[in-house]
């Protein structure tokens, strides 16, 4: 728009004083072809004016004559200077009105151009607004997941601590429970154990004993000791002296009772009847022939 307004304006100062140039111009030509050319002047001198002649006076009531139309004014022919000044001035007054003709339409276009390109610049501008406005959208959108993930994720970690530390617990009061249940199982075994050992304790002594030979002439009450060695099945494997009581013939004569009474009773259990099976130590004296578990 600066431009367009610019050129209008040099033109039509160019313009105005183009036409005021050639106006000058013309009136200096007429002035100077309308001048007369400077001729001798005569004068005639009078001393005395003439008189006047004497007319007779007009009668009072004689008709006035009629007045006499006016000379009808002649004009005078343009000269070939003012003539060729107005068809230029037409000529420059035309252009100047098609110049302002083209510079309308030209702002004309440059306006609709204008306007079409603000159009067109606002609707870039609302494709822009919107897009901006769906990415911020989204941006909520995801910050709004993600704070709602990460609070759902310390939810369910805070509930797996609390899981967690309920477990434990439970664990810590089970383990207790089944500590206690496992002691007082362990003393009622032990007691059903000590029970069984002992009772069994008197089979092996009895049949033993059912099996022993006692030699004449035995002195004193001295102790023999034998380790017995025995399989799963109670069969006596190897028996081995220990302790000797001073008198061989009682000593082997306990030695041949105990394998005679092979197998020895044991109990069911494995790990009770384990304890017969290892390092079983049996002690006869001649006196109660006494059967000792060690």
């Amino acid at each position: 728009m600066i431009a367009p307004q610019r050129m209008q304006h040099v033109s039509s100062g160019g313009l105005a004083l183009l036409v005021h140039g050639l106006l000058l111009l013309g009136l200096m030509f007429g002035v100077s072809w309308k001048n007369p050319p400077h001729l001798p002047i005569e004068a005639d001198i009078w001393t005395d004016l003439p008189e006047m002649p004497r007319t007779a006076a007009p009668p009072e009531f004689a008709p006035r004559p009629e007045p006499l139309p006016e000379p009808t004014p002649v004009v005078a022919p343009a000269p070939a200077q003012e003539i060729s000044a107005q068809i230029a001035l037409e000529k420059l007054e035309k252009k100047r009105l098609e110049d302002q003709r083209r510079l309308e339409v030209t702002q004309a276009e440059l306006q609709q151009k204008l306007d079409k390109k603000l159009a067109e610049e606002k609707r870039v501008e609302a494709v822009r607004l919107v897009e901006r406005q769906r990415v911020e959208k989204e941006r909520l959108d995801k910050e709004r997941a993600d704070k709602e993930r990460a609070d759902k994720e310390k939810r369910d970690q805070s509930r797996r601590q609390i899981d967690q530390e309920l477990a434990r617990q439970m664990r810590e009061e089970l383990d207790a429970e089944s500590s206690q249940l496992r002691a007082i199982e362990n003393r009622a075994s032990v007691g059903k154990q000590s029970r069984v050992v002992q009772d069994f304790q008197e089979r092996i002594r009895a049949k033993i004993k059912s099996a022993l030979v006692l030699p004449q002439n035995l002195r004193g009450n001295a102790e023999v000791a034998y380790k017995v060695s025995l399989l799963p099945n109670g069969e006596v494997l190897r028996v081995t002296l220990v302790g000797t009581s001073g008198q061989p013939l009682y000593d082997s004569a306990v030695e041949r009772a105990i394998f005679k009474a092979s197998p020895l009773p044991l109990p069911s259990d494995r790990g009770t009847a384990a304890q017969f099976r290892d390092d079983l130590i049996l002690k006869f004296r001649p006196s109660d022939d006494a059967v000792g578990l060690h």
